[in-house]
């Protein structure tokens, strides 16, 4: 079996049973409850995917944005059937929600991983490996938080920035001031979480610009008479 293959495509709320299923199957992934998948698949449809073989339910991610920061992509849990592990099936699915227009304003993946998932560790790697960025690591779930006394500590992985291969800081020239958005990969965004200020003079726009282009990995700024013309 080839990548050529497997597709890829958005959850629907019926695919909830058969990945509550396939989660149910495998030894590494919690059990959630199947009313968890079929939210998943309803609300975080958008940043979340289902590889297919044959028409068959092969591997599933679901995440979501942070609603604070929609920079941040949280990774709740990667799955893929016995059978077609060892594929690239996993990182496919990532790249895929990566890649994806929903995701042009990622810049940094969040996931937890208990101490004893190998395979986890290794996936994400390639993952930064691929963006050729960074992987953080810090305990986030302590093993005394847990209720029922045997769930493993948890550990927060922070990959990124992930590095796009198209970003400008664009500065808008409207009415009343100037607006400062960045273009990840063609699409808009706004340049500062949560709030995205309007600047009075020019100068204080640059200033703000030159700030924010490391942090989008922006190759440059860009002046604009007004949003028409980005």
């Amino acid at each position: 079996m080839s990548q050529d293959d497997v597709t890829y495509r958005t959850p629907s709320l019926e695919d909830g049973a058969e990945i509550w299923k396939m989660v149910d199957e495998a030894a590494a992934l919690d059990d959630n409850s199947s009313y968890a998948y079929f939210m998943a698949c309803r609300n975080f449809a958008a940043t979340s995917v289902v590889a297919e073989v044959d028409g068959e339910i092969a591997g599933m991610v679901t995440a979501y944005p942070l609603p604070e920061d929609p920079t941040q992509l949280f990774v709740w849990q990667v799955g893929v059937r016995d059978k077609f592990q060892g594929k690239g099936i996993a990182r496919g699915m990532l790249e895929h929600i990566l890649n994806s227009e929903q995701c042009a304003s990622v810049r940094w993946i969040e996931t937890t991983i208990a101490p004893d998932n190998a395979a986890s560790e290794a996936l994400f790697s390639r993952i930064a490996e691929h963006f050729n960025t960074e992987i953080k690591e810090t305990e986030v779930y302590a093993d005394e938080m847990w209720p029922e006394g045997e769930h493993k500590v948890e550990r927060l992985f922070v990959i990124g920035p992930i590095n796009r291969l198209n970003n400008e800081i664009h500065i808008l020239r409207e009415d009343d001031g100037y607006r400062i958005c960045a273009r990840l990969d063609g699409v808009e965004q706004p340049a500062f979480q949560p709030e995205n200020p309007l600047f009075s003079t020019l100068d204080d726009a640059l200033r703000a610009a030159d700030l924010v282009r490391e942090s989008h990995n922006a190759r440059e700024v860009i002046i604009v008479e007004n949003k028409d013309h980005v």
